[in-house]
């Protein structure tokens, strides 16, 4: 499955949705490293990248780096699960 024959539309939500999760994160990690409410937003981010993995296995690292490039911020170091169980 190729994300170009994915929904448009789908894909550019899922990008959207990246933007916002990783800019809350670097501004709440800019506040405090430890604090609560960045390690809330670090867990939406890594939920988001996992769900990513779950739905488009090898491309989904396309969307995380289209979101990088559009927010030229980087991603949290985060171990991606994959598939549907995470134990």
């Amino acid at each position: 499955m190729h994300l170009a024959l994915q929904n448009a539309e789908t894909i550019n939500r899922l990008v959207e949705q990246g933007e916002l999760l990783l800019r809350t994160f670097h501004v709440e990690h800019e506040k405090d490293p430890a604090g609560w409410n960045t390690e809330f937003v670090h867990g939406e981010l890594i939920g988001w990248r996992s769900t990513l993995h779950t739905l488009y296995s090898d491309y989904a690292e396309d969307i995380v780096t289209r979101v990088v490039a559009r927010t030229h911020l980087t991603i949290p170091d985060v171990e991606v699960l994959s598939g549907a169980a995470h134990g």
